[in-house]
């Protein structure tokens, strides 16, 4: 197996994303693409002593190209360049922490999505009272027609269905098995049939007509951790703004937890809600694994991230979210 990885993407020139390369357990498996002028040539001799292999590139995006701009001049940049390699089969996933919208564009135009699917969504996994559960889109697409909903909730049952978080091969057990049957619900501000909006009441009932779906209606916010649903589906600016929530009141959490787990019994805990092993989502659809961290992700949290890659090329995703798509 062999696992591209964007230096250039995210905070700190690279420097933490390389932090994270020496923190994965299998660096013979990475192939690291960034400016090597920029980057600390011991760590990165540490790496190549250890089996990474090495490709360098001659620009970094900024987060601040238009769309255009991406597409016509940022072939040489290191993102592009992972995304290349992976259209090519020269590697299995790419891992980066890229701006959203550089990833989507290149994405859709160098990888291409599943066959059927109109958009990718950005999915991520979170563990709930019974195992883990997806929720999807995260914020790739801020609005989404009734009928890119259903194939989210298609995409989202591919998910649960084949890929567990990964698992203690690492630093520690973050996972529980995926449910044979996913039950996927629908975000909404009520579980009544005709709240919400017409798209959103439109998309419940493409839902429910369909055979691959295993609906269990409208899921409010409230119940995102109840262990109600395996799949919860929702628009990219819902989904994004539901996502950074969960983060800020982890990481509030956490802070609080861990001054009591000198005293108590809350370390466990507060380990359980520790937002570096959750770190990275997937990006959904495309054909390809790409898996994007968080551009501030700590060391721990990009080698985590990578985990993601490794474990989602194992259950063979891609290949589950097409046959997913394609059935009647």
């Amino acid at each position: 197996m062999k696992i591209a990885i964007d230096l250039m993407g995210g905070e700190g020139c690279g420097e933490q994303n390389l932090e994270g390369c020496l923190a994965y357990p299998y660096p013979e498996e990475l192939i690291v693409i960034g400016d090597l002028a920029r980057l600390d040539q011991q760590k990165i001799n540490s790496l190549v002593e250890r089996g990474t292999q090495l490709r360098p590139c001659a620009a970094a995006l900024t987060g601040n190209e238009s769309p255009r701009a991406l597409l016509k001049r940022s072939h040489d940049s290191s993102l592009a360049i992972g995304m290349q390699m992976l259209a090519d089969r020269k590697t299995d996933a790419l891992v980066s922490s890229a701006d959203t919208k550089a990833m989507m564009v290149l994405g859709r135009s160098v990888l291409g999505t599943v066959a059927g699917l109109y958009r990718p969504a950005i999915a991520k996994a979170f563990q709930g009272p019974r195992g883990q559960f997806y929720m999807l889109d995260l914020g790739a697409n801020v609005h989404c027609s009734p009928h890119l909903l259903r194939q989210f909730g298609r995409l989202g049952s591919a998910l649960q269905s084949t890929h567990q978080l990964p698992a203690a091969a690492a630093t520690e057990d973050i996972g529980a098995g995926p449910d044979a049957t996913p039950r996927v619900g629908l975000l909404n501000i009520g579980v009544e049939r005709g709240k919400g909006t017409g798209d959103i009441n439109r998309a419940i009932s493409l839902f429910e007509q369909d055979n691959c779906i295993n609906c269990i209606g409208f899921i409010e916010p409230s119940e995102l951790f109840s262990g109600r649903a395996d799949v919860i589906v929702c628009d990219g600016y819902t989904g994004n703004l539901v996502l950074k929530t969960i983060e800020s009141m982890a990481g509030f959490l956490r802070g609080q937890l861990t001054e009591l787990a000198s005293e108590t019994d809350y370390g466990e805990l507060s380990a359980q809600i520790d937002a570096d092993r959750y770190n990275g989502a997937l990006f959904a659809g495309l054909n390809g694994v790409v898996v994007k961290s968080h551009g501030s992700a700590s060391k721990r949290g990009f080698a985590h991230a990578i985990l993601q890659g490794r474990e989602y090329v194992a259950s063979q995703l891609p290949m589950a979210c097409e046959q997913m798509l394609a059935r009647e």
